[in-house]
Protein backbone atom coordinates (compact mmCIF):
# COMPACT_ATOMS: atom_id res chain seq x y z
CA UNK A 1 0.00 0.00 0.00
CA UNK A 2 0.96 3.60 -0.36
CA UNK A 3 1.62 6.04 2.36
CA UNK A 4 -1.41 7.96 1.14
CA UNK A 5 -3.67 4.82 1.14
CA UNK A 6 -2.85 3.74 4.48
CA UNK A 7 -3.09 7.45 5.89
CA UNK A 8 -6.58 7.24 4.18
CA UNK A 9 -6.82 4.01 6.54
CA UNK A 10 -6.02 5.58 9.32
CA UNK A 11 -8.76 8.66 8.95
CA UNK A 12 -11.57 6.02 8.51
CA UNK A 13 -10.70 5.04 11.69
CA UNK A 14 -12.66 7.00 14.74
CA UNK A 15 -10.15 8.51 16.68
CA UNK A 16 -8.20 9.88 13.31
CA UNK A 17 -11.23 11.34 11.68
CA UNK A 18 -11.32 14.48 12.42
CA UNK A 19 -6.70 14.70 12.00
CA UNK A 20 -5.59 16.58 8.88
CA UNK A 21 -4.22 14.15 5.93
CA UNK A 22 -0.60 15.50 6.56
CA UNK A 23 -0.63 14.53 10.10
CA UNK A 24 -2.06 10.99 9.27
CA UNK A 25 0.49 10.70 6.21
CA UNK A 26 2.75 11.38 8.45
CA UNK A 27 2.18 8.50 10.88
CA UNK A 28 1.72 6.33 7.70
CA UNK A 29 5.21 6.85 6.51
CA UNK A 30 7.00 6.05 10.01
CA UNK A 31 4.73 3.17 11.23
CA UNK A 32 6.52 0.09 11.36
CA UNK A 33 5.69 -2.54 8.77
CA UNK A 34 5.37 -6.12 10.65
CA UNK A 35 4.00 -9.20 9.06
CA UNK A 36 2.29 -11.90 11.26
CA UNK A 37 1.82 -15.68 10.09
CA UNK A 38 -1.50 -17.80 11.33
CA UNK A 39 -1.90 -17.95 15.04
CA UNK A 40 1.12 -15.25 16.11
CA UNK A 41 0.02 -13.04 18.71
CA UNK A 42 -0.26 -8.69 16.88
CA UNK A 43 -1.44 -8.19 20.47
CA UNK A 44 -1.83 -9.88 24.01
CA UNK A 45 -4.48 -9.47 26.76
CA UNK A 46 -2.40 -8.22 29.87
CA UNK A 47 0.90 -7.06 28.40
CA UNK A 48 1.46 -3.37 28.55
CA UNK A 49 0.68 -1.75 25.52
CA UNK A 50 3.42 0.02 23.57
CA UNK A 51 1.98 -0.12 20.47
CA UNK A 52 -1.04 0.16 18.52
CA UNK A 53 -2.00 -2.12 15.48
CA UNK A 54 -3.47 -1.66 11.73
CA UNK A 55 -4.31 -4.46 9.82
CA UNK A 56 -3.25 -3.47 6.19
CA UNK A 57 -3.97 -7.02 5.37
CA UNK A 58 -5.27 -10.44 6.58
CA UNK A 59 -7.48 -11.26 9.49
CA UNK A 60 -7.06 -11.19 13.23
CA UNK A 61 -9.22 -13.21 16.16
CA UNK A 62 -10.33 -11.09 18.40
CA UNK A 63 -10.25 -12.88 21.99
CA UNK A 64 -10.89 -12.49 25.54
CA UNK A 65 -9.80 -14.06 28.53
CA UNK A 66 -12.23 -14.52 31.19
CA UNK A 67 -12.11 -16.95 33.96
CA UNK A 68 -8.74 -18.57 32.31
CA UNK A 69 -10.92 -19.37 29.32
CA UNK A 70 -9.90 -17.32 25.95
CA UNK A 71 -13.33 -16.86 24.00
CA UNK A 72 -13.17 -15.38 20.55
CA UNK A 73 -14.99 -11.76 20.17
CA UNK A 74 -14.86 -11.02 16.87
CA UNK A 75 -12.71 -10.85 13.48
CA UNK A 76 -11.00 -7.97 12.98
CA UNK A 77 -10.62 -7.20 9.03
CA UNK A 78 -8.17 -5.01 7.24
CA UNK A 79 -8.86 -1.24 8.43
CA UNK A 80 -8.99 -2.18 11.72
CA UNK A 81 -6.96 -0.50 14.78
CA UNK A 82 -6.37 -2.35 17.28
CA UNK A 83 -4.77 -1.51 20.65
CA UNK A 84 -5.08 2.12 20.03
CA UNK A 85 -6.52 3.30 23.28
CA UNK A 86 -4.01 1.28 25.36
CA UNK A 87 -0.84 2.32 23.48
CA UNK A 88 -2.15 6.21 24.03
CA UNK A 89 -3.28 5.76 27.60
CA UNK A 90 0.08 3.37 28.23
CA UNK A 91 -2.44 0.57 29.57
CA UNK A 92 -2.27 -2.77 28.93
CA UNK A 93 -4.05 -4.67 25.97
CA UNK A 94 -8.01 -5.46 27.14
CA UNK A 95 -7.68 -8.07 24.44
CA UNK A 96 -5.66 -10.66 22.64
CA UNK A 97 -5.15 -10.77 18.65
CA UNK A 98 -4.29 -13.87 16.83
CA UNK A 99 -3.46 -13.39 13.29
CA UNK A 100 -6.02 -15.85 11.35
CA UNK A 101 -3.78 -16.09 8.24
CA UNK A 102 -0.98 -13.84 6.93
CA UNK A 103 -1.27 -10.11 8.28
CA UNK A 104 0.70 -7.39 7.49
CA UNK A 105 -0.01 -4.54 9.55
CA UNK A 106 1.40 -0.85 10.36
CA UNK A 107 2.70 -0.58 13.95
CA UNK A 108 2.15 2.81 15.40
CA UNK A 109 4.20 2.98 18.94
CA UNK A 110 3.67 5.15 21.87
CA UNK A 111 7.20 7.39 20.75
CA UNK A 112 6.11 8.37 17.85
CA UNK A 113 2.07 8.99 17.96
CA UNK A 114 3.21 11.36 20.65
CA UNK A 115 6.05 12.98 18.41
CA UNK A 116 3.41 13.44 15.82
CA UNK A 117 1.12 15.29 19.12
CA UNK A 118 4.16 17.10 20.12
CA UNK A 119 4.93 18.85 16.96
CA UNK A 120 1.77 19.31 15.83
CA UNK A 121 -0.79 20.14 18.74
CA UNK A 122 -3.95 20.02 16.53
CA UNK A 123 -3.56 16.61 15.91
CA UNK A 124 -3.32 15.60 19.68
CA UNK A 125 -5.82 17.90 19.86
CA UNK A 126 -8.17 16.48 17.60
CA UNK A 127 -7.50 12.59 18.74
CA UNK A 128 -8.42 13.69 22.52
CA UNK A 129 -11.27 15.21 21.75
CA UNK A 130 -12.66 12.32 19.86
CA UNK A 131 -11.61 10.35 22.93
CA UNK A 132 -12.95 12.66 25.36
CA UNK A 133 -16.50 11.87 23.80
CA UNK A 134 -16.20 8.64 23.47
CA UNK A 135 -15.74 8.92 26.91
CA UNK A 136 -18.47 11.43 27.69
CA UNK A 137 -20.95 8.87 25.78
CA UNK A 138 -19.81 5.52 27.67
CA UNK A 139 -20.56 7.63 30.81
CA UNK A 140 -24.00 8.50 30.03
CA UNK A 141 -24.31 5.01 28.74
CA UNK A 142 -23.30 3.94 32.04
CA UNK A 143 -25.81 6.10 34.34
CA UNK A 144 -28.16 5.23 31.46
CA UNK A 145 -27.93 1.31 33.11
CA UNK A 146 -27.06 2.56 36.70
CA UNK A 147 -30.74 3.80 36.35
CA UNK A 148 -32.26 1.38 35.21
CA UNK A 149 -30.85 -1.33 37.83
CA UNK A 150 -31.73 1.20 40.81
CA UNK A 151 -35.45 1.14 39.70
CA UNK A 152 -35.60 -2.60 39.43
CA UNK A 153 -37.22 -4.75 42.64
CA UNK A 154 -34.10 -6.43 44.72
CA UNK A 155 -33.75 -10.22 44.35
CA UNK A 156 -35.12 -11.16 47.76
CA UNK A 157 -38.46 -8.97 46.14
CA UNK A 158 -39.20 -10.70 43.01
Amino acid sequence: MSVRADAETLRQIPIFAECEPVHLQLLAFAAERQHFVSGEAIISQGTKAKSAFLLLSGNADVQQTTDSQSHSVAMAEPGAFLGEVAMIGQTTYAITALAAGSVSTARIDHALFLRVANEYPEFGQSVFRVLARRLENSMQDFEGVRGKFMRTKSFPDL
